[in-house]
């Protein structure tokens, strides 16, 4: 846990740099300071970096360091599955961003959207991240498994699953969004590399294919992973308020099945980053929905939150300032 969550954070360095590269060209008009090929592998880089190395292992990585303690466990139970998942995570993430150092990263946008990556990037650079995110893919499985089954079968004596600590619960939900999200994404990135390999046209309208499928399968993925996201940050909120109220949790069950029901419907929304494409208006009827429907039980767990400050004997403290702040800023947004 200790090497994953380091390990993230070096990425997150890394991609925090080259978020400085695109600063400096943009900060004035005509600036030569990148090129517009070399800028636009800083850009597809740096997104799949903030995205793919951080922003998901992170949560994996913490949740290995602390959930054992939270469980009463000596530790979760497939070690070298967590070793190798790091390892796996380690690979990926050198081939992806050790490519920019020469001239050979990916430039089609961190969601390497075809014919942009297929027919008219002939190099290397999209070959490496598909590379990269296949080993990056396999860790997020391996580490989601080791998690999985640690809240289920690592629970001490007496310890129920209606018992068990709200971080247990966001991070079997979202270990388990992990398991369903990823497949996707890993089917498109072979079928891509195929493409680009061996001609096969599975995104390639004269041969056949659709390059929305591309997309299809990549939101199908790429929608869940923002709730993949957003659930473990939830999860120390959940933890925190409690503690600073010095009161238990208002509404434990009620938080459980919002965060149980955020998971469901974040898979029925991924077309909401597709309406520009021409799907018939029925299924944009259909995902705007759910888009909305999303909000209840983001609403549930927020509600209960507040509810826990205003029954608890609530110390004023900077971490409490922190907590409302974070949570006023995110219902802003």
């Amino acid at each position: 846990g200790i090497w994953y969550t380091a390990t993230t954070f070096a990425f997150f360095l890394f991609g925090g740099l080259l978020a400085l590269l695109m600063r400096i060209q943009l900060a004035v008009p005509n600036n030569d300071f990148l090129s517009a090929e070399l800028y636009n592998q800083v850009f597809t880089t740096h997104g799949s970096v903030m995205m793919f190395l951080f922003a998901i292992p992170i949560f994996e990585a913490l949740a290995i360091l602390i959930m054992p303690e939270m469980l009463g466990a000596r530790d979760l139970p497939f070690p070298r599955l967590s070793a190798f998942g790091f390892w796996a995570f380690v690979i990926g993430g050198l081939f992806l961003c050790g490519s920019i150092f020469f001239d050979a990263a990916p430039r089609g946008g961190w969601f390497m959207y075809p014919p942009l990556t297929s027919a008219y990037q002939p190099d290397i650079g999209a070959d490496i991240w598909l590379l990269g995110f296949s080993f990056i893919e396999v860790s997020a499985v391996a580490a989601a498994v080791e998690l999985i089954v640690g809240v289920l079968k690592c629970r001490p004596p007496g310890m129920r699953i209606n018992l068990i600590p709200l971080y247990c619960w966001y991070t079997l939900v979202a270990a388990a969004m992990v398991l369903f999200a990823f497949p996707p994404l890993i089917a498109g990135s072979l079928l891509l590399e195929l493409e680009r390999a061996f001609g096969w046209p599975f995104f390639d309208p004269g041969g056949g294919g659709d390059p929305v499928l591309w997309q299809h399968l990549f939101w199908i993925f790429g929608h869940p992973e923002v709730y993949i996201v957003f659930l473990p940050s939830v999860a120390l909120v959940a933890m925190i308020v409690p503690t600073l109220a010095r009161t238990p949790i208002v509404g434990y069950a009620w938080i459980v099945l919002a965060a149980v029901g955020t998971g469901f419907l974040s898979f029925g929304l991924w077309v909401h980053h597709m309406f520009t494409t021409g799907l018939p208006g029925i299924s944009l009827g259909f995902f705007s929905a759910a888009s909305e429907a999303v909000a209840i039980p983001t609403g549930v767990q927020f509600f209960c939150f507040i509810a826990t400050l205003m029954v608890g004997r609530v110390t004023r403290s900077t971490p409490l300032l922190f907590l409302i702040g974070g949570l006023a800023t995110f219902v802003f947004r």
